[in-house]
């Protein structure tokens, strides 16, 4: 269901008098859907380092914000 966005009633309605078979068959098939558009969501965000090493530097830098809001509290 979190592929699909059906409830699981809906998906118990639409294997309703059908076998396991066709329900694996169909379940393999809408991960096999929602694994590629991870995979190609991911290949996308790896071709682009710009982007990539923007995010980590905006990242450090606010890493680096609240370390040191917190070093001086200790010190």
């Amino acid at each position: 269901s979190c592929f699909t966005g059906k409830s699981d009633e809906e998906i118990s309605k639409e294997f309703e008098g059908k076998g396991y078979g066709d329900f694996k068959a169909a379940v393999g098939e809408t991960v096999a859907d929602g694994l590629a558009l991870l995979q190609d969501k991911y290949a996308k965000l790896m071709a682009d380092k710009s982007y990539l090493e923007g995010i980590m530097r905006a990242g450090a830098e606010r890493a680096n914000r609240i370390s040191r809001k917190t070093l001086s509290k200790v010190y």
